[in-house]
């Protein structure tokens, strides 16, 4: 006997105990969850409203997955990984074991994110002269650069007198940069 998890109001979690997948096919319908065939749904699993599980994907023990998100074709997730709400993982990708998948976040075809790995959505500054994004390991993408945070920490003032920055410009995207520095210690 399995265990699913469906939210229901207050995101608050509903246990529900099945042999085949195919029993709680209500269940699913009440919610807008679609699941493919021969998909694979761990033990224990939770499952957010209108999320879409592709076919042949497999769904790890213990995992989340958020509330509209997307599972593609012949995806994994694995034991414990978390899919944030409105994440979109594409077909064949691989998620690994204790991942977090943050909201919004999309993770393209083939795509593979190893064990315990934290991938952060939801940094974006629209500033007075570019914006300014955190796209994951420890870079920003500032403008048409895209470097370490370290590096823009460092550069910052030779880059911004370079790309015609004004002082106060400069010193407003330092800010941006310790924000984001910031951020990502916070996840």
């Amino acid at each position: 006997m399995k265990t699913l998890y469906f939210r229901y109001e207050n995101y608050k979690w509903k246990s529900f105990e099945y042999n085949d997948i195919s029993d709680l096919a209500e269940e699913f319908n009440k919610r807008n969850i679609t699941i493919g065939d021969y998909a694979n749904i761990g033990y224990y699993a939770n499952i957010g409203d209108y999320a879409n599980i592709g076919y042949s994907a497999n769904i790890g023990d213990y995992a989340n997955i958020g509330y509209s998100a997307n599972i593609g074709y012949y995806a994994n997730i694995g034991y414990s990984a978390n899919i944030g709400d409105y994440a979109n993982i594409g077909d064949y990708a691989n998620i690994g074991d204790y991942a977090n998948i943050g909201y919004y976040a999309n993770i393209g075809d083939y795509a593979n994110i190893g064990n315990g790995i934290k991938l952060i959505t939801g940094f974006y500054i629209n500033g007075s002269k570019d914006s300014i994004t955190y796209v994951g390991n420890n870079e920003l993408s500032i403008g048409c650069h895209t470097k370490k945070i370290s590096w823009f920490k460092k550069n910052y003032k030779l880059l911004g007198k370079k790309e015609g920055y004004s002082i106060k410009e400069q010193n407003e995207y330092y800010q941006y940069i310790l924000m984001a520095e910031k951020f990502i210690k916070i996840k």
